[in-house]
């Protein structure tokens, strides 16, 4: 291909896909290779400003070596900045538990990031051409993706630009040689042991052996499902705002409504609304299935998600009840009117029994106990599911969970509430009601009332 006929090429695909903008400063991760090079003449040939980034991975010996030198040296020829850094790749994998293709991916573009906000620079631009593109496809394929897989890499995607997504690999290497650009070629892609290798060596060729217009009717798919995957993306814009309801710390979908807007699609639809959250596509399907059975819940790396009725609530997993127990030193709660270092705001003071009106207390934020409360070890904690309690007026005990179902709290609710036990039995659950334990009664002297505050 004939160097203007590329640099008109590239640029109608930038200006058709809105890929960078003329008035912008990008990062250019330039490795040394064919792809990488071109990018960077191109861009500059289309008046770009560019400041150049290489990684060093120090995996293949010398080889690594002669790459930085490379790309240094044609920096310096062409009048660009050039970052370079030096990566420990075996550390990471070893500590992260991922494959060198992985462990490399994560450093390059974090490190790519750190210097986009250190540089103020507009994106990073990378070289990714139309046949990786096809490997990207089938690669998602053979791991078994959905639509978004089908339509491989994006021109733009989030703080990473690819112009070069409209021109192949051959259209490539004739631009280099059409300008007497050097490159070098990393021996690592000739080895056919990584999934894309295998594809780019073995199977592809092949397949276009079989099917000489393989590649045009594939990158047709490719743009095809690029827009399917638009309208797929907008109408789930439309369910999360919808159906989606953010208050605080917990996420709840409304699961009534999502059914009413994804009729036979359920599964796929809550797999949209929780996967942001950790959790698979198995996961969703049995999210789904289990929407008319409150109480199942589902954990995700980072994440639990509470079946309730007609709703799914998902909450941070750190914000799930805890072991942590906190003592009350009642007496000193007593001398200042309210305890130190607890996670609730609970004051506290001592009245004479016989001018306590119960009508004073709701019971439910304001509680109080007979005296002899104060002798007993005070613990607030948070509920457990075999828990007990004995309500005010009424025989006998309930489990807590019980109480709780009655209420029909959330399952956030449940794990955020506070309960005060008094040697280790449940006198209060904060906000809901208190215990029939150490009630004021005809024999009693003094009273201790505990009140949460502006109830």
């Amino acid at each position: 291909m004939e160097k203007m006929v590329f640099i008109e090429k590239v640029e109608n695909f930038i200006a058709a896909h809105r890929v960078l903008c003329p008035n912008e400063q990008y990062l250019v991760a330039v490795s040394g290779g064919a792809d990488s090079v071109v990018l960077l003449h191109t861009m500059m040939a289309l008046g770009y400003r560019c400041t150049v980034a290489h990684c060093n991975f120090h995996l293949r010996g010398e080889e690594s070596v002669r790459d930085e030198r490379h790309v240094v040296a044609l920096c310096k020829r062409l009048g660009v900045d050039c970052l370079v850094t030096h990566f420990d790749v075996p550390a990471y994998e070893r500590e992260h538990g991922v494959s060198t293709e992985m462990a490399c991916r994560e450093l390059r573009y974090a490190w790519f990031r750190r210097l986009l906000a250190e540089h103020n620079l507009a994106a990073v631009v990378v070289a990714h051409h139309s046949d990786d593109n096809i490997e990207t496809l089938f690669l998602n394929i053979l791991r078994g993706s959905g639509i978004a897989g089908m339509a491989a890499m994006q021109p733009v995607s989030g703080d990473v630009r690819r112009p070069l997504l409209g021109v192949s690999r051959h259209d490539i290497e004739e631009f280099a040689h059409a300008i007497g650009e050097e490159y070098v070629t990393d021996s690592s892609n000739l080895e056919s042991i990584v999934k894309r290798n295998r594809l780019r060596n073995i199977v592809l060729p092949e397949l276009r052996r079989q099917f000489p217009q393989a590649d045009a009717g594939i990158l047709r798919t490719i743009a095809s499902m690029q827009q399917c995957n638009g309208l797929y993306r907008h109408f789930v814009g439309e369910l999360q705002r919808d159906c989606l309801h953010h208050d605080g710390i917990a996420v709840r979908i409304d699961m009534k409504r999502l059914a009413a807007r994804s009729g036979d699609y359920l599964a796929s639809a809550v797999f949209e609304l929780v996967r942001q959250y950790g959790f698979n596509s198995a996961q969703a399907a049995e999210l789904a299935a289990a929407a008319h059975s409150p109480g199942r819940r589902f954990l995700s790396a980072t994440h639990t998600a509470s079946v309730g009725r007609n709703s799914i609530e998902i909450f941070p997993s750190s914000a799930t009840a805890g072991e942590e127990e906190y003592i009350l030193d009642l007496p000193a709660m007593l001398r200042h009117g309210c305890g130190c270092n607890l996670p609730v705001e609970i004051h506290a003071r001592l009245t004479d029994a016989s001018r306590f009106s119960p009508r004073s207390l709701d019971g439910k934020f304001s509680v109080c106990f007979d005296a002899s409360i104060i002798g007993c070890r005070l613990v607030l904690r948070h509920w457990r599911k075999a828990d007990r309690f004995r309500p005010f007026g009424m025989r006998g005990s309930r489990l807590v969970s019980d109480i709780f179902s009655d209420l029909k709290l959330s399952e956030l609710t449940k794990r955020s509430l506070w309960l005060l036990t008094a040697d280790d039995e449940i006198v209060w659950i904060l906000s809901i009601r208190s215990s029939a334990c150490h009630p004021v009664g005809p024999s009693s002297s003094q009273c201790v009332i505990l009140s949460l505050p502006h109830k």
